[in-house]
């Protein structure tokens, strides 16, 4: 797939039909990944993915502690909106207009929305990207090249993906599904697969003018 292609074909979608990923695409998503640049070279990136039993596992106990309230303590600190500057909190405003006007034009509503969250978005594979503590804030840095470079990967396998909260809500419960230690902190999890054709998935967000974003200064 053309670059071009491929940075606007990925999106974020919201419901994957289930079918699996192939274990040789997984692998082969991260090795391309890891092409990533890092300070000095420091690739502090672990990767954890589960499928199959595990996978399951992960939705039941998600979809349990999500019905049942239980509040999230993700590793990574939470920022509400009103602690973003104004440019991210506008950004942010307008994404929820347009995605509420969305769902409400797709009959979808917030339900369904929700639904789709608590179900771990119905995704083939999700990817934990764990740092181990402490965390300093280049590491931070070189990881979110690391999660755009496997996206884009993903994409040009067919595969489309979501970067999500909802996926390292419970920190805890991963830590012991795959017994890692406390030191290991889950900084995000991406939920990988074949996108459903259903119309939550037809929602684009919008971008800021470029000239918004850019100073050119000779």
């Amino acid at each position: 797939m053309e670059y071009k292609d491929l940075i606007t074909t990925r999106h974020s979608s919201r419901d994957f039909d289930g079918r699996p990923i192939a274990p040789e695409i997984l692998r082969t998503i991260v090795g391309e990944a890891q092409h990533a640049a890092s300070w000095a070279n420091a690739q502090p990136w672990q990767v954890v993915i589960a499928t199959g039993e595990t996978l399951a596992q992960i939705k039941r106990q998600h979809l349990t502690q999500s019905r049942q309230g239980v509040v999230g303590n993700a590793d990574l600190t939470v920022a509400h909106r009103t602690e973003w500057p104004d440019a991210p909190r506008k950004n942010m405003a307008t994404w929820s207009y347009e995605l509420g006007n969305h769902l409400r034009e797709a009959g979808v509503g917030q339900a369904g929305y929700s639904q789709t969250q608590d179900h771990l978005f119905n995704a083939s594979a999700l990817v934990y990207l764990v740092l181990q503590a402490p965390v300093n804030e280049w590491e931070v840095f070189d990881l979110g090249a690391f999660s755009q470079m496997l996206m884009l990967s993903a994409t040009d396998h067919g595969i489309q993906s979501i970067p999500a909260y909802e996926v390292v809500r419970y920190p805890d419960t991963l830590r012991e599904t795959f017994g890692l230690p406390e030191t290991s902190r889950f900084m995000m999890g991406i939920a990988l697969g074949y996108e459903n054709q259903q119309p939550i998935n037809d929602f684009r967000s919008s971008r800021v003018a470029t000239k918004q974003i850019l100073t050119l200064k000779d």
